[in-house]
């Protein structure tokens, strides 16, 4: 059995095989997320996982050069994001830039999180 990092197999297996540049989305419960993506959707109940849970757990294995939100994003989920992944840059767009973003990435991660714009996309970063 596996001691340490993500347990969730398809979130790991992800991760696993990105590579530089490579993109991945954690979303909200309402995100529409496009067909041709891999869709990984852990939510559990109404507000469970939250973003920032989820988030943290990504964080163990994926190295992050950049993260991507809608511009409509409140303070609060930038400074959260700001605190986890301090020096890394965060580019904003509107929501509708986002989403289209979105079909750009090899999975998208389906939170419970109900609080709105509680959406990034992760850009793969190098370790060396």
């Amino acid at each position: 059995m596996k001691k340490a990092g993500i347990f969730n197999s398809q979130i790991a297996k992800v991760i696993a095989s990105m590579g530089h540049k490579d993109m991945i989305a954690v979303v909200d419960l309402g995100f529409p997320i496009p067909d041709s993506v891999e869709r990984i959707d852990i939510v559990l109940d109404y507000g469970k996982p939250l973003f920032s849970e989820t988030l943290e757990v990504v964080l163990k294995e994926l190295q992050v050069e950049k993260i991507i939100i809608a511009s409509e994003s409140k303070e609060s989920f930038i400074a959260d994001l700001q605190e986890k992944l301090p020096g890394v840059e965060i580019q904003k767009v509107t929501h509708e830039e986002l989403k289209e973003i979105t079909k750009r990435c090899k999975a998208v991660i389906r939170t419970g999180d109900t609080t709105p714009y509680s959406n990034a996309i992760l850009v793969s970063g190098v370790i060396f």
